[in-house]
């Protein structure tokens, strides 16, 4: 029952998605250790370069999923992250590569050029190909029970058909002129 309510919540997403080119959807209802969460979607590498940058909180029940256009090994960092949170990596089979409790890093410095901010960041990457991260509230893994090699029983060929749909979406209402 829980997997057809997860299957039907994804495919009103797409369907809803398709139906208005000029407004692709912005987040997602996945199902991620038992409970329901709705997820912000990164699918442009302008979406997943920004992130979870400059938010101050995260709410209970929410997070941001980047997916991927393709499955290779990733690294995220914290830059202009502003609170803890959790990171997951997952394969194109649903699994978990890697879990990571990041940190909130020390604030740029004044004088201090942006490639030296970069340069000292801690690096958190996804160990094996990934097709997809989920950044969730600092606790979540733990609290979740979730670790490396777990399957997540997410969908991922409805994934990465959200995915190429909102990409197309976003590219043509950004040649629109659109937001």
């Amino acid at each position: 029952m829980a997997h057809h309510m997860k299957r039907l919540l994804l495919l009103i997403v797409i369907l809803a998605g398709g139906c208005s080119p000029s407004n692709p959807p912005e987040e997602v209802t996945i199902s991620l250790g038992g409970e329901m969460w709705t997820m912000e979607l990164a699918v442009t590498d302008r979406e997943i370069q920004k992130g979870l940058m400059h938010r101050t909180s995260i709410d209970p029940g929410t997070g941001m999923i980047f997916i991927f256009p393709d499955s290779r090994v990733h690294s995220f960092w914290m830059a202009y992250c502003l609170t803890d949170m959790d990171l997951l990596y997952v394969d194109g089979t649903g699994r978990i590569t890697a879990t990571h409790a990041m940190k909130v890093e020390k604030p740029r410095g004044e004088g201090e050029s942006e490639r030296t901010y970069f340069d000292r960041m801690n690096g958190y990457s996804s160990i094996f190909p990934a097709r997809l991260a989920i950044e969730v509230p600092a606790g979540t893994i733990e609290t979740l029970g979730l670790s490396a090699g777990q399957s997540t029983g997410l969908d991922m060929r409805e994934l990465e058909e959200l995915r190429r749909q909102v990409a197309i979406d976003r590219w043509q209402a950004e040649s629109r002129g659109q937001p």
